[in-house]
């Protein structure tokens, strides 16, 4: 059999890769650098399979070469746990152990955990073990748990996930080609009986992605003398825009340059005018603005386009760690959204009575040129106690939050979004013209790009169902102070 052999680079840990084999076991292999690019999934079986084929799904698509048992076997194996031991001893990078309540109750994972340990001393492989939360059992649940670095998943699935890929970009992980059909692979094997997926059946599937159908044609640069100068024009900018620099990017065709306080005029030294296609394909520049930066600036001057209607709509703000959620006022002659639904009217609300305060539902959202021209958005469930200010209380936010969400679901999550889009409708047609320039609009439809998925899902009614993913959240801060410093 042939033998994986790597040349030891600066990271202990780290492999040069060049086989994919197993080694000889007849080799003696103590001072030999053996290819690791797996990531194995320890967990306890059938209790937390359902979150294992998730993250792993999750992981394939991230480009990582990720098994766990549920994927390792395929059947008749003579000896499982001989075939177990050469993959986590020789091929493995990360084993990965999901803590649940019941982890430490299976002699397999226990077996896993102890042999784990003791590769991980004598190859002197750094973090080798990363235990991951699933639920409330304590961080010492077994001896020498509270000594790693934990990463918690319990309260969010989602925030769980982004720590966890951080940790293995941060130990330099290989990757291998994504898995984009990791997903399906993911139904497959929870759904082996009927959970509510059905094959035979399609469905339309609502993204969260607002199409953006034409951008306006130029874009505009204005250079000035220094910073300054350039401050004190931005001010009398009709039309969004923005500062970058000494510069003013805008889709405005011209600009006021009179400094009111000054009592004087001040002009660009230089005006550059660049075609906003040139953003969707590639080309090549050794002048300003170069392909990337063109395309960054395109996309931060979108985000001023929409976010200055939401603005001039009077929607309220709550300020996240990196964006803006933003949300409709309470009102008791609240208006509702209005949207059709296959071939149906509905009318809901976008914020509600909760205990002595309210509920709204609110977005944020980013620009995106690829793989769709948009607005992808992220929904958010914001608290206040007048209707208007959201509470300052970030912890009272996330319970509250995580109680709201357990009665929303898909369903109720996609009609929130399509109902907050009717509300920011300004045409009688159903659409969100955004002025941007002279005589430039951005038109939006109300109604996010839509997949026709090849299986349908119907949601159970029992209350035993699964509580919902909130993983549409950046509460990074919150989990930091909550997880004590366990996190990646």
């Amino acid at each position: 059999m042939s033998i994986g052999i790597g040349v030891l680079i600066s990271d202990p840990g780290q492999y040069e890769q060049t086989s994919v084999f197993l080694p000889d076991p007849l080799i003696k292999t103590d001072l030999e650098v053996l290819k690791r690019d797996i990531l194995f999934i320890g967990h306890a079986t059938p209790e937390d399979n359902e979150f294992t084929l998730w993250l792993q799904s999750k992981l394939k698509n991230e480009g990582y070469n990720c098994e766990c048992d549920l994927s390792f076997l395929l059947g008749g194996e003579a000896d499982y746990w001989k075939n177990l031991q050469d993959l986590l001893e020789y091929q493995s990078i990360k084993y990965i152990l999901v803590v649940s309540g019941v982890t430490f109750n299976k002699s397999g994972v226990l077996d896993e955990w102890e042999h784990c340990k003791s590769i991980e001393r004598q190859y002197q492989l750094k973090d080798f073990i990363i235990p991951v939360k699933v639920d409330n059992c304590p961080y010492n649940a077994r001896i020498g748990l509270n000594r790693k670095n934990i990463i918690s998943f319990e309260n969010n699935w989602g925030e769980g996930l982004k720590r966890l890929l951080r940790k293995l970009a941060f130990d330099k992980v290989p990757k291998v080609a994504a898995n984009t059909n990791s997903i399906m692979d993911w139904y497959d094997n929870v759904y082996t009986t009927y959970s509510g997926i059905e094959y035979k059946e399609k469905d339309l599937f609502f993204s969260n992605w607002l199409k953006i159908p034409v951008l306006p044609k130029k874009v505009h640069f204005y250079k000035f003398y220094n910073d300054e100068q350039a401050k004190a024009v931005v001010k009398n900018l009709v039309y969004p825009g923005y500062r970058h620099g000494n510069m003013i990017v805008t889709f405005q065709k011209t600009l006021n340059y009179f400094l009111a306080d000054e009592n004087l005029e001040v002009q660009p030294i230089e005006q550059l005018v660049k075609d906003s296609s040139d953003a969707l394909q590639w080309y090549e520049s050794d002048s300003f603005p170069e392909y990337h930066d063109f395309r960054r600036l395109l996309v931060r001057l979108l985000r001023e386009c929409l976010e200055s209607y939401l603005k001039e709509m009077e929607l309220k703000i709550y300020e996240l760690s990196n964006s803006n959620c933003y949300f409709f006022e309470h009102k008791e002659d609240k208006a509702k959204g209005r949207f059709m639904l296959n071939g149906k009217p509905k009318n809901i609300g976008v914020s509600g009575k909760y205990y002595d305060g309210f509920w709204h539902f609110g977005i944020s959202f980013r620009p995106m040129l690829y793989p769709e021209l948009c607005f992808s958005f992220k929904s958010h469930i914001i608290f206040t106690d007048d209707g208007i200010k959201p509470w300052t209380d970030k912890k009272q936010m996330h319970s509250a939050r995580r109680n709201k969400g357990k009665t929303m679901y898909n369903k109720e999550w996609r009609d929130q979004l399509l109902a907050f889009l009717s509300r920011l409708s300004n045409t009688e047609a159903d659409e969100i013209v955004l002025t941007v320039a002279e005589e430039e609009t951005i038109t939006l439809s109300t109604t996010p790009i839509t997949f026709e998925a090849k299986f349908s899902y119907f949601e159970p009614n029992d209350e035993e169902r699964l509580k919902p993913i909130d993983s549409y959240l950046d509460e990074e801060e919150f989990y930091d102070d909550e997880e004590g410093g366990n996190s990646a």
